[in-house]
């Protein structure tokens, strides 16, 4: 994607298998609201890649996140800002990108 802290989640997801809820939810967040994919469309590749993987939390986070359901508030993360807080030394980012 360009974005190192996108890039770095998303290859340690293929790696692990794991995220924590922050990426996960960014992950959705800049798939729907920056890259313009269908939730739907990006569900099933997400759900083959999470270890964790349960049906019932999967898809009503997806919808969540990309502001389909609940109170339909939009969920946009700045990645940038998200890998300057939860990755402030650029360890993470320098292990997957």
């Amino acid at each position: 994607t360009g974005f190192p802290f996108v890039d770095a989640c998303m290859r340690s997801l293929i790696h692990t298998g794991w995220l924590n809820f922050r990426m996960r939810a960014m992950l959705v967040s800049f798939a729907t609201y920056n890259l313009w994919l269908d939730w739907k469309k990006i569900a099933c590749h997400l759900a083959r890649l999470f270890l964790d993987y349960e049906p019932g939390i999967h898809y009503p986070q997806l919808q969540m996140q990309a502001g389909t359901t609940g109170i339909n508030a939009m969920r946009v993360y700045n990645v940038t800002k998200q890998g300057k807080d939860q990755d402030p030394s650029g360890v993470f980012i320098k292990k997957y990108v």
